[in-house]
């Protein structure tokens, strides 16, 4: 397997994992989630700069323990083997991502946000998994992106949706569908754009927003 594939399926299934802020949302609820989701960005924010300036730190400390350096240089070493960004951008993307969740579940009406949050987390998992292994024909508008692994986030964001909306409200199954339809065409499409703005923020946010304009026309969310 090549070398960036295995980035890519670390990093893929670390993104995946951010469905648990929709467990954590109905255990905690969501101002609790949403608010450790930002505390948990600032920390992959602080460690975006630390990293720049670990060596002059560590120089300038009174004392050194080379156990704990050794750990810490494990530590960054496993991030380094999931993550695409250069050193000047480490810790960016997770830090965007759990940004993105915060403010989500914080900002939005609560199913909502866990519908943006199961986007991001599952369309844009599948996608790249999927693009990444099986994409041979790529889009016309972003030559990054793959026409398989955009119907697999499409189809994968989809039927989670729609899970969930059927756990929820399983009496409206043409409402559900039509939400869930919404909210993983929204989310995909800003996946596929090259926008010059990070998905991790352009996904969730524009599936609450698109959400949010479905329940004034009528649909129950």
């Amino acid at each position: 397997m090549k070398k960036t594939n295995k980035l890519e399926i670390g990093r893929q299934l670390i993104h995946l994992s951010g469905i648990g802020a929709v467990f954590f949302a109905y255990v905690l609820g969501n101002i609790v989630t949403g608010t450790g989701a930002l505390v948990i960005s600032l920390g992959f924010l602080i460690l975006s700069f630390y990293v720049k300036w670990k060596q002059g730190i560590r120089e300038n400390l009174p004392i050194r323990i080379k156990k704990l350096e050794q750990m810490e240089d494990s530590f960054h070493d496993l991030i380094n083997s999931v993550e695409r960004e250069s050193t000047e951008k480490k810790y960016m993307g997770p830090m965007l991502f759990f940004f993105a969740i915060g403010v989500s579940l914080l900002v939005f009406p609560f199913r909502i946000a866990i519908l943006s949050v199961i986007v991001l987390s599952v369309g844009d998992s599948f996608s790249t998994l999927i693009g990444v292994h099986f994409g041979r024909h790529k889009t016309k508008v972003n030559p990054d992106k793959s026409w398989e692994g955009t119907m697999a986030g499409l189809v994968a964001s989809f039927l989670v949706c729609l899970l969930y909306l059927s756990y929820v409200n399983s009496s409206l199954l043409v409402t559900n569908v039509v939400i869930a339809i919404v909210a993983a065409s929204v989310g995909m499409f800003m996946e596929v754009m090259p926008f010059r703005v990070n998905d991790n923020l352009l996904m969730p946010f524009s599936v609450g927003i698109a959400l949010w304009i479905l329940t004034f026309l009528g649909f129950i969310i």
